[in-house]
């Protein structure tokens, strides 16, 4: 695998590494070590002291470093490991994926539309994304992912952002709660 370059993100915690390989179509999160023991590359990752969370989708993985941590270190350490990890086995996982299946309720499948036009897209330049956790009432709840997952921004202009994205493309009454 071949790390193309090294982004800073607005998290100033979370560091970007894009890559040359795409690693699958649908995000993966891992905010903790625990959830990423069935994922090789995420488990390999938190072995490096000092991460925090990981994340990654299409051509980039993103690490955020607990705030204590050497920056230098951090990425020293997972930059060598996404350089020399055997990528096989983590091919054969995402080929395993099963495809996203058809959103039944109609007013969601709206929102994931306009989600996936007007703000994944942003989100994953600066190394995060965003998924949905519910939908219950008009109310919609999210959780950031990767770099905007302990983002200051995310949680407050961001999200006032996307709740009037909604509220303007989707359901005037829409309010969007992170999870």
């Amino acid at each position: 695998m071949k790390i193309t370059n090294l982004e800073p993100t607005p998290n100033p915690n979370a560091f970007k590494f894009n890559i040359e390989e795409k690693l699958g179509n649908r995000a993966r999160s891992f905010p903790d070590a625990v959830v990423a023991e069935q994922d090789p590359l995420a488990k390999i990752l938190f072995e490096v002291e000092g991460v925090e969370s990981i994340f990654y989708l299409g051509h980039f993985i993103t690490v955020t470093k607990e705030p204590e941590s050497s920056t230098e270190e951090v990425l020293k350490a997972t930059g060598q490991l996404i350089l020399d990890f055997d990528y096989t086995e983590l091919e054969e996982l995402l080929a395993e994926e099963e495809p996203a299946s058809e959103e039944a309720n109609e007013e969601l499948s709206k929102i994931n539309q306009v989600l996936d036009e007007m703000v994944r897209p942003a989100l994953a330049n600066d190394g995060g994304g965003l998924e949905i956790v519910g939908y219950d009432n008009n109310t919609l709840f999210i959780q950031y992912q990767g770099a905007c997952g302990t983002c200051p921004s995310a949680a407050r202009g961001t999200l006032m952002q996307i709740e009037m994205l909604l509220k303007h493309q989707i359901n005037p009454d829409i309010s969007v709660v992170p999870s």
